[in-house]
């Protein structure tokens, strides 16, 4: 019946946001007033195709009956519009579809994607075509099947529903970046909300401070995160959502993390590629990826924001800065992986700067193993994925990464005497669309727990965590007494609990601490002492057999112990034993 049209983007401008017009076909039949009336609402019962809200981009739709449904088909647009930048760019679709009734059947056709993996679209509903409900996936059965180079699902919408919006994936906005960061206000763990700089169109970009300020920064360790350098990647901003979250808890490891680490996050750096509807580049169609090379000039105004502060933070081997940065991490999304992953850069031994300029110096790789091996460790999401090996893009070297290294970590009188300062471990994580640990789609709150597994990686990686380790059942006897051992956050603070069931109730309870092992059968049953009692600490027995003992951590302790319960039962003409297993205990606070 009729095709939407877009509106013109001038390069660097604003997008228009008012409605594609419509253009009825016939009108020439019609009275002025009906076509003013078919302008206004579109025909009856005929979806409604535009895309003129915050993120939403396409080049064009048609809608056209096919059968008892509606084809839609929806072209996709490059980044402004602009048709000299790779097909690679494009490789975002938002949209809303007005006009609609419980019941019509979708047939949706995406045109002219940059894409080829499948990824399970997104929609948001509405009942009045005002307030509408959260992203979620859409029904399984609307999988795409790619086929003729197009994506090709078909959605049934719910009863009651007459406006959706759809998009590739799940989208993030400016709006939502902006609410998230008023929402801090008032937050013990920010320290500040600082303005960086501005976009080309005017948009802040901000920088969130995280730490304790109750505690000097004099030892401090500085960790840097910015996301949305690729606009449309947006399970970075959910990482960092759910890092902030976990940081401003309360719980006791993030006060532990804010007590040793100063954390900048940038959570939106390409502002108005997110507003536009990019996928990858700004408002002036610039990868800004691609913006932190040699000679660390490039004047697109988001890359100046950013340098600038990491440029303060560092300072100079001459003068280098308070708490200069030692962890960069730079977030991103990715097509056609699985999994999550990292780019750890090649180990280079003889890396130069002119003469072999790839990959990185040895004990900077070994930085980067050591980062992902710890954030594996505490995110089963993250430790399904693999690692990507990259020569940071040499011999350019246009990386964030590339410029940490060059101009710090690879500079001698930087990680040298007599500043000896900290080589710095930045890499690009990213993020995928596909599964998670637990369901075929992943969401938001995939990324946001991934987030939070992140700042307790940090805390593992920097060596601010308190951390117990314990090696449980070695030894012991059928029947005998089982010692188990865990780690406790009651009252607030870190702790050792070690519990044991299986105990005579008249016994009385020692706990044996030592690093000396022996090997002593005790009365009655010969059951072994495996552990020499340098410490014995009571250890009550209630009138089930149970016994507990919270060892509270203390500042600096760093041991390796052995542990082993005892029970102790007069019989009237002697003393019985009942020893447990033996627990293997490290400790380092």
């Amino acid at each position: 019946m009729f095709l939407d049209t877009h509106p013109v983007v001038e390069r660097g401008a604003p997008r228009a946001r008012s409605t594609p017009p419509l253009r009825p076909l016939g009108a020439s039949r019609l009275s002025a007033l009906a076509v003013w009336v078919l302008l206004a609402v579109g025909v009856v019962g005929q979806p409604v195709v535009s895309w003129s809200e915050e993120t939403q981009r396409l080049q064009s739709a048609s809608v056209s009956p096919q059968g008892t449904a509606w084809l839609l088909q929806l072209t996709m647009d490059d980044d402004n519009g602009n048709g000299s930048l790779p097909t690679s760019y494009r490789r975002w679709w938002h949209c809303r579809i007005d006009g609609l009734s419980g019941g019509t059947v979708l047939s949706v056709r995406i045109e002219n994607p940059g894409y080829t993996d499948i990824i399970l679209p997104t929609w948001s509903l509405s009942t009045d075509g005002v307030t509408f409900t959260p992203y979620t996936r859409v029904p399984t059965t609307a999988t795409p099947v790619y086929t003729g180079g197009r994506h090709a699902f078909t959605l049934t919408v719910p009863a009651g529903v007459t406006s959706l919006r759809l998009a590739k994936y799940f989208p993030y906005t400016v709006t939502q970046k902006d609410a998230f960061v008023a929402g801090l206000a008032g937050q013990a763990a920010v320290r500040s909300v600082s303005l960086l700089g501005n976009s080309w169109q005017g948009r802040p970009i901000e920088m969130i401070e995280l730490t304790d300020t109750s505690v000097p920064d004099s030892g401090k360790r500085r960790v840097w995160i910015h996301s949305g350098i690729h606009p449309a990647e947006t399970t970075s901003y959910w990482v960092v959502e759910g890092l902030v979250d976990f940081l401003t808890s309360g719980d006791v490891s993030a006060s532990a993390l804010l007590r040793g680490l100063i954390f900048n996050v940038v959570p939106m750096a390409n502002p108005d590629g997110v507003f536009l509807g990019n996928y990858r580049t700004n408002a002036m169609s610039v990868n800004l990826e691609n913006q932190w090379g040699s000679p660390y000039n490039s004047s697109e105004p988001e890359i100046v924001a950013l340098r600038t502060e990491l440029e303060a933070f560092m300072g100079t081997p001459a003068s280098p800065g308070v708490n200069p940065v030692e962890v960069v991490l730079n977030l991103h999304s990715t097509h056609g992986v699985t999994w999550p992953y990292h780019y750890r850069h090649t180990s280079n031994p003889s890396w130069h700067p002119t003469f072999n300029p790839s990959g990185v110096l040895p004990s900077v790789n070994a930085l980067e193993t050591a980062w992902i091996s710890a954030f594996k460790a505490r995110s089963a999401f993250v430790n399904q994925g693999t690692t990507a090996s990259s020569s940071c893009g040499s011999p350019t070297r246009p990386f964030v990464e590339c410029m940490m290294h060059d101009r710090w970590s690879a500079d001698p009188s930087w990680a040298g005497a007599p500043g000896n300062q900290a080589q710095v471990m930045a890499v690009t994580f990213e993020g995928t669309y596909g599964p998670s640990t637990t369901a075929t789609w992943n969401t938001p709150a995939d990324w946001r727990q991934v987030g939070g597994e992140l700042a307790l990686a940090l805390g593992d990686h920097l060596g601010v965590l308190p951390s117990f380790t314990f090696t449980p059942s070695v030894g012991g006897c059928p029947g005998a007494p089982l010692l188990s051992a865990l780690v406790s956050n009651s009252g607030g603070a870190y702790a050792g609990l070690f519990l044991v069931g299986g105990v005579p109730p008249s016994a009385t309870g020692w706990l044996l601490a030592s690093s000396t092992l022996v090997t002593i059968p005790l009365p009655p049953t010969n059951c072994p002492l495996l552990v020499y009692p340098d410490i014995l600490i009571p250890m009550p027995v209630t009138a089930f057999g149970t016994a507990a003992l919270q060892v509270p951590g203390t500042p600096g302790l760093n041991l390796e112990l052995s542990v082993q319960f005892v029970g102790e039962v007069n019989t009237g003409g002697g003393f019985a034993y009942y020893p447990s297993n033996r627990v293997d205990v490290q400790v380092a606070w």
